[in-house]
Order: structure tokens, then sequence, then C-alpha cells
């Protein structure tokens, strides 16, 4: 059963606060059409495909933002080694690109009126999420930061979800037992089952209905705040710890 006296709620950033406002391929596509080229999106979807097993190797390793800096400029060098090897003048371009890439994200219509609710209400609120150590600062930049006590970060904690540690890193820093605690996110597996694993009550955001038949679930932050009071049909009444689809 979910608690009757949740007091802090911890969210995940990707899918559940923020997304890309279009898919990547198409962002990069843009940056080269700035730069007067012209490539096709099969194309850039196949480079990142390219670069994507060296992101993940070099996220596990980087701590800090400087690091993640350092990290972007030779993502940067890959993808135009792959693309565009005649212009590698636009390696440093391009980095900063990745860099700036708060510049290239939506904040969900739901989640601003639905964090001054919650703070409102006197929730305690952190960000648990498998993310780059700029985080904080990409929140700031997108003004959610100041609903947030903490932002806990898998590259900067080198702990990674379904690491139920992220989230009892997150609790330390709150101060809030776990079972005082509920988890809200995207994913079944990172953000509902870990968090259970670590203590912790949870709830899917299902913004897509791909999981129809699971609870609890929420379709929508403002469907959170009816499934808090008790109002909303998969709340406190029918939540189960059901852990499938």
């Amino acid at each position: 059963m979910i608690s009757p006296r949740i007091r802090a709620i911890l969210f995940d950033a990707g899918d559940t606060l923020i997304a890309y406002r279009r898919p990547l391929r198409i962002l990069l596509q843009d940056f080269f059409i700035q730069h007067n080229e012209i490539l096709k999106r099969d194309n850039i979807a196949e480079a990142l495909e390219g670069v994507n097993p060296r992101h993940d190797t070099l996220v596990h390793q980087i701590r800090t933002v400087a690091d993640e800096h350092r990290m972007w400029l030779e993502l940067a060098r890959d993808l135009l080694d792959i693309l565009l090897p005649r212009r590698r003048d636009l390696y440093p371009e391009l980095a900063r690109w990745f860099v700036d890439g708060y510049r290239h994200l939506k904040v969900f219509r739901d989640v601003g009126p639905t964090l001054r609710r919650l703070r409102a209400r006197a929730y305690r609120m952190a960000v648990v999420s498998n993310w780059e150590p700029s985080l904080p600062l990409t929140l700031d930049k997108l003004s959610l930061g100041k609903y947030f006590d903490t932002v806990v970060v898998s590259a900067a904690e080198g702990v990674w979800k379904p690491d139920p540690g992220l989230f009892k890193i997150a609790l330390d820093r709150l101060g809030i037992p776990a079972v005082d605690a509920l988890s809200v996110g995207d994913h079944i597996t990172r953000d509902v089952d870990a968090a259970r694993t670590a203590g912790l009550n949870a709830v899917l955001l299902d913004r897509f209905d791909n999981h129809p038949e699971y609870s609890p679930r929420v379709k929508s932050l403002a469907e959170l705040l009816k499934f808090l009071t008790g109002a909303y049909p998969a709340s406190i009444a029918n939540a189960r710890n059901k852990g499938n689809t």
C-alpha cells in the first residue's frame, strides 16, 4: 500500500519533468544547416548510434561539470569524424552545442503548476536522475531548480539507477525515511522497482499510456495531486506493489 503520510517526493528528470523539444537527429540537422551543411537525418541517426557506446563509457567516468565538458568535446570530435571530417573547425562549436543542451529541452506543461502546488503543501522535493553532472544547472536554466531541496545525479555520485543507492542518497540529504517518500518517474525498472527496493513508495508516470494495466500509475503530474489526496482511482485505495504490467 502507498503510505498515507508522504512527506517527500522524488522525481525522475527525463520524460518526467523535461524532454527534448524534438528528436536529437533533427536538432543536430538544424545545427549543421546553420553552418551551411546539409545532412540527412538518417545519416545523423546512424552517427549518433555510432558514438553512443563511447558516450556510455565516458559518462560513467565523469564526476564534475568540467569533466562533462571534456566528454562533449571528445564526442563532438567522434561525431564529426563520422559525418563531416572535413569540418574539424566545428569541433569546439558542436561541443558547446552539447554543453548548452538545456536549450534543446522543454518542460512539460504540467510540471510548473504541479511543483508550485506541491511546494505550497509543504512537500519536500528532490530529483533523482541518471544524468550528467550539469543537471542542477540545467534545471536552474529551465526555472525548475528552485523547487527542489536536492538534485541527486548518477554521474556525480557514481551510482546509477536501477541501483537503489541513488534513492538512499536523496533520502539522506532530505532527512526523510523511505516510508515517507514517494518516487515518481516514467520507467518501471529504474523509477518504480528500484525505488521500492530502497523502501520508498512509487508511482509510474505513464504520459503516453504505454502501460494501461499497471498500478499504481498516473498519466500526468496533474493527476499526481489527486493521487496524493486519495481522489484518483489508482491512489491509496487501489495501489498495490504489483511490480508488473
